[in-house]
């Protein structure tokens, strides 16, 4: 099984060391890569590709604030569902709670990429075994 994932974050250096980190832990996973929270919707609501099964998402994204941007890409899956990551440089406890919007885990942003794909394996590890 291939897991559909979605990489939204307005930081390109980030996307190629996610994309480094999902190649140890999921080789064959999918990865379909955003910049900004309204690319990613559109992509969701085109169906351009794959639906997420796993959406990693940058928590300081210019343009949208991260509420309005979880209410908008809940919106865009319907009824499909989709365990959303959030990614933060800062400490996990200085954010509010999300789970309402999808939300399964905050990781803070690992400082090696191993640690990154331990924290990928984890999250996407469970649906993988399901």
């Amino acid at each position: 099984m291939n897991n559909n994932i979605l990489l939204i974050d307005d930081d390109p250096d980030d996307h190629e060391i996610f994309e480094f980190a999902l190649g140890i832990a999921y080789p064959t996973a999918i990865c379909e890569h955003s910049y900004n929270c309204q690319d990613a919707v559109d992509k969701i609501r085109q169906k351009l590709s794959p639906l997420p099964e796993n959406i990693f998402l940058d928590v300081n994204m210019p343009t949208m604030e991260l509420p309005k941007c979880l209410f908008a890409i809940n919106e865009a899956l319907g009824a499909n569902h989709a365990d959303i990551v959030i990614l933060t440089g800062f400490s996990t406890a200085d954010l509010p709670n999300f789970n309402a919007f999808g939300v399964v885990k905050v990781i803070s942003k690992p400082s090696t990429i191993e640690l990154l794909a331990e924290e990928i394996q984890e999250v996407v590890g469970h649906k993988v075994s399901a």
